[in-house]
């Protein structure tokens, strides 16, 4: 009923909103301070529509397309944030993104050294173009970078992902030891990492390439088979055989 009521609200604002005199900022501000996805979607989009050089509407809703995962609508998106303010490093680093999350490495590179360009000192940057340089198979290039985005610092996230970036180039390149030192290091800022302890080689570069799921979900499947191994080998537990459904028993079920 809520999200009925929120449609035909966003509706007849659409609808009503020149006759009122609502401009762009206005309904900038209705979505900056929504608290629903879409319908901050709905608002940057009108206030777009009022104003197609807002590159600030289009900055949050290319945001919020990156959270919903919906990446062609990213880089549309971003694209225009960064023709109408070409000196936004931010622009740039999340159009890298996009095309790294749609598999367009050679974009998602050239977008993100621009962004570099613009801010020598932006670690998500480094550490986004690092990941890529390693998927292209420029490991030496994958190092640097993840080594810079470690130099420069910031928050844990960005920090642990560039340390298990140069921790799966460093075992791509048979640096074993120097890979296990950096995989520390992540698990330090983020103990999801430690899952990949339990991986071969072979499975661990999977998973690291995208291949076999973000961290998180391997975790949990990875938690969940040990805990089954665990107790079948250990404890050998056997589980009772399933009874026999009985249609007597169906049919007191459905009187």
């Amino acid at each position: 009923m809520k999200k009925l009521l929120t449609i035909i609200i966003v509706f007849v604002c659409y609808i009503a909103g020149p006759a009122w005199g609502y401009d762009d900022e206005y309904f900038y501000k209705l979505g900056m301070n929504s608290t629903m996805s879409n319908t901050k979607i709905n608002y940057f989009a009108r206030a777009i529509e009022l104003n197609p050089a807002f590159s600030a509407a289009y900055e949050e809703r290319g945001m919020l397309y990156y959270y919903q995962e919906h990446y062609t609508e990213m880089i549309r998106d971003f694209l225009k944030v960064t023709k109408l303010s070409p000196d936004n490093e931010n622009g740039y680093t999340m159009l890298g993104v996009a095309y790294f999350k749609k598999n367009d490495y050679d974009s998602a590179v050239s977008n993100l050294t621009r962004a570099i360009e613009l801010k020598p000192e932006l670690a998500e940057a480094y550490g986004y173009r690092a990941e890529t340089y390693r998927l292209k198979g420029m490991l030496g290039l994958a190092v640097q970078d993840a080594t810079r985005a470690i130099e420069i610092g910031g928050n844990k996230r960005t920090i642990g992902k560039a340390y298990s970036t140069r921790a799966k180039a460093y075992r791509e390149l048979g640096e074993n030891e120097r890979a296990e030192a950096d995989l520390q290091k992540a698990v330090n800022l983020d103990p999801a990492y430690d899952i990949y302890r339990s991986f071969t080689t072979t499975e661990y570069l999977a998973d690291s390439a995208g291949r076999s799921g973000s961290i998180k979900g391997v975790g949990r499947m990875g938690a969940a088979m040990m805990a089954a191994i665990f107790l079948v080998l250990i404890f050998k537990l056997t589980l009772p055989a399933p009874k026999k459904k009985k249609w007597s028993d169906w049919w007191k079920r459905n009187e």
